[in-house]
């Protein structure tokens, strides 16, 4: 009864804020609902209308000569011209609903794109195509309908693709919210001699109560972004949770999104508890809010800043931090190209909350962390 009186009174003090960032999540993630509703995000007609214009762009960087099999135009050009009019054939293809020519001319297009990563001069227009790990995902993802014979969707983004798309946006800047949100758990109770009817809070307690109200909040979140995507039941359908999804991990692959949903979860979890442990750390050494918050702002803009020490150091855990980009292969974009391999990043995180933990224990034991 004490203990449960204890926690009590920690989970209270920190309710103002906790409502706040409750309500803050909420509407930020139903203005996303309307948003991908009102615009249609996902519609492959509106998204492919689009692409042919960097294409375009890359043509005219070239003298207009005869792209004809025998003219005198060079290979790229050549293969430019055709990738340029194999749009119109997916813009028909969408147009008339026929998934079968669309997802032929979708991989006549990336086979076109993969002959001009070989060519000649491709660096003048290397800026107007998809990169070589973009190509290959949508080479993989439509060969992977292709070979099972599954049906391409027409519509925008019903429930389980939103999902996907709102933890993929929501993930890429998660730790840093979970660090700035984490950054006080400490500091103010610092300085506060905590009693609950008179009982002295053991202080190894204490920090165990913060931490586990911390993360409580975060399965809240979490749970938010669910339960606030709900509207796009109604508005577009379920979905199917095992269409597919062509993610990084190592090598190209494809996930269902439920799996992919999974992993965007546990990435979720795991970087909170690793966020809000070092934010106890920092809070101690640095006894500042705003030096905490720059502290972890530095340890997970360096490997951006440095791409060099990603391959230098590969067990470095804010390599991973940004699991979205692990996952759409971005660290192959890189100048030095590292093929990051998020399973393996999961694996160094929880490897580094475990030493955070390790840390936090010793510090209790020896009395190093203590009241201020």
């Amino acid at each position: 009864m004490r203990n449960m009186l204890k926690t009590l009174y920690i989970i209270e003090k920190t309710d103002r804020k906790n409502i706040f960032a409750c309500l803050i999540v909420a509407l930020c993630v139903i203005g996303m609902v309307v948003f991908a509703n009102t615009q249609e995000l996902g519609n492959p007609i509106k998204e492919k209308s689009s692409e042919s214009l960097p294409v375009k762009v890359a043509m005219n960087k070239f003298q207009i000569v005869d792209a004809s099999e025998y003219g005198d135009g060079s290979d790229i050009y050549k293969n430019i011209v055709k990738q340029y009019y194999t749009y119109p054939k997916q813009g028909m293809a969408l147009k008339t609903e026929q998934p079968e020519l669309f997802i032929e001319t979708a991989i006549e297009l990336t086979e076109l794109r993969k002959q001009a990563f070989e060519m000649d001069n491709y660096e003048l227009i290397a800026g107007n195509l998809p990169t070589k790990i973009e190509n290959e995902m949508d080479s993989a993802y439509y060969q992977y309908l292709k070979e099972h014979n599954l049906a391409l969707s027409f519509g925008s983004l019903s429930f389980y693709p939103f999902l996907a798309f709102l933890f993929s946006v929501v993930g890429s800047v998660w730790f840093v919210l979970i660090c700035i949100y984490a950054s006080n758990i400490m500091i103010d109770d610092f300085r506060h001699t905590s009693l609950i009817k008179g009982y002295p809070i053991a202080f190894s307690q204490y920090v165990l109560a913060k931490c586990m109200t911390s993360m409580g909040i975060v399965f809240i979140f979490i749970f938010e972004l669910i339960v606030c995507s709900l509207p796009l039941l109604y508005f577009k359908g379920l979905g199917q949770a095992s269409y597919p999804v062509a993610v990084f991990n190592g090598e190209v692959m494809i996930y269902p999104i439920y799996k992919y949903i999974a992993v965007s979860i546990v990435y979720m979890i795991c970087l909170a508890v690793f966020a809000i442990l070092l934010s106890v750390i920092l809070n101690v050494l640095l006894k500042n809010v705003y030096l905490t918050i720059f502290v972890q702002i530095i340890l997970v803009v360096i490997p951006i800043l440095f791409p060099s020490l990603i391959e230098l150091i590969p067990f470095n855990p804010f390599n991973y931090v940004n699991f979205p980009s692990v996952l759409n292969g971005d660290s192959l974009n890189l100048a030095t190209p590292v093929a990051l391999n998020s399973n393996v990043g999961l694996v160094y995180i929880c490897i580094s909350i475990i030493l955070l933990m390790a840390i936090i224990k010793w510090f209790l034991s020896t009395g190093k962390l203590q009241k201020i």
